[in-house]
């Protein structure tokens, strides 16, 4: 019979979620790191954090570095992980290095090592794509599965959180966690922000507290800067998916620059490895473009055609999410 250690019970009684994008239990992913038989085990704390509009890893590293270290170190005693990685993109690297060390150091953490990001790019945070930049390969998306809690780093089972997951833990651990999450909120009219809130509420909520009242003046992307989905004033009665994080936008907003900035960010970011999303991202932001010049409306027979093929063949979910906020743009703020 399979022995579940106490942190991983208490991680599942707490309900927690992982911090990222997929919304995975975090205690199913440590136990199966835990059970998995490999050579060596490693634990990963993703730090890319590289959207627009997404900035609460760089909050709880500037101010909860040590809880998050403290709680990769659980990890790795959990797992039985005698090495660990904190993957961190360049801008965030430069910053941080120097005090994640000297914890590192004070705390006689000898299996945790810091590794920089090769570039600030998107598709790199993706966990199987950071596995390939930690080994030095070519950064892009693996197939899944196997997934990486079998066949991770160097093939051998591998865990991987963000940040604010392991800071989570680490107040699970110390009995201090009150299922919060950290909020953050850009754009018009609001200073850049984080706040720690209820995990579970809803996106008008969220908003009041911080100060901003909803209303027709502005719309609202919600789940990232890029990969979100818009939503009217009307329409925030609704609990967070997944990224907790809010971009305000004037209702003003010149389409054009709204939605190319959107569609220029994905096809930038693709990263060429499969031929929905590489000519896919490519296609959309010229058939949008040209209905900006010109005027003309894209044959909506090819757009549908265009939007179903990234959305259901594209081999990782950059090319999937690619069309979330435009499409959303136009029917639930430009209807």
């Amino acid at each position: 019979m399979w022995f579940t250690p106490k942190i991983i019970k208490k991680i599942e009684k707490a309900g927690l979620i992982g911090r990222g994008c997929n919304n995975f239990p975090v205690a199913k992913k440590w136990l199966a790191v835990r059970r998995a038989n490999g050579k060596e085990k490693f634990v990963v704390c993703n730090v890319s954090e590289s959207e627009p509009g997404t900035f609460k890893d760089h909050y709880v590293l500037k101010n909860y570095a040590e809880k998050v270290l403290d709680g990769m170190q659980l990890a790795m005693d959990t797992v039985k992980a005698k090495r660990g990685f904190v993957y961190l993109n360049p801008e965030y690297f430069a910053e941080f290095q120097a005090p994640l060390r000297k914890i590192i150091e004070e705390k006689f953490y000898t299996g945790i090592e810091l590794f920089e990001k090769p570039r600030h790019d998107y598709i790199g945070g993706e966990e199987t794509a950071a596995l390939n930049s930690l080994e030095g390969k070519r950064v892009e998306p693996r197939l899944k599965p196997p997934y990486p809690t079998i066949v991770g780093f160097e093939g051998q089972p591998t865990l991987i959180n963000n940040p604010e997951t392991f800071y989570a833990v680490s107040l699970i651990a110390e009995n201090k966690y009150k299922n919060t999450r950290f909020y953050s909120l850009s754009g018009d009219g609001v200073e850049k922000e984080v706040k720690e809130l209820p995990v579970d509420i809803t996106v008008k909520k969220m908003l009041e507290e911080f100060g901003h009242k909803p209303s027709e003046k502005y719309f609202y992307l919600v789940g990232g800067g890029a990969a979100g989905t818009c939503y009217n004033f009307k329409q925030l009665n609704r609990k967070f998916d997944s990224v907790a994080s809010v971009v305000i936008y004037s209702i003003n907003e010149p389409e054009e620059k709204v939605v190319m900035n959107w569609l220029e960010f994905f096809e930038n970011e693709s990263c060429g490895q499969c031929v929905p999303c590489r000519e896919g991202t490519y296609r959309l932001r010229n058939l949008m473009r040209n209905k900006f010049v010109s005027g003309v409306l894209p044959d909506q027979a090819v757009l549908d055609d265009l939007v179903f093929t990234l959305e259901n063949t594209s081999f990782c979910a950059l090319g999937k999410v690619s069309t979330n906020a435009v499409l959303s743009y136009l029917k639930n703020v430009k209807k």
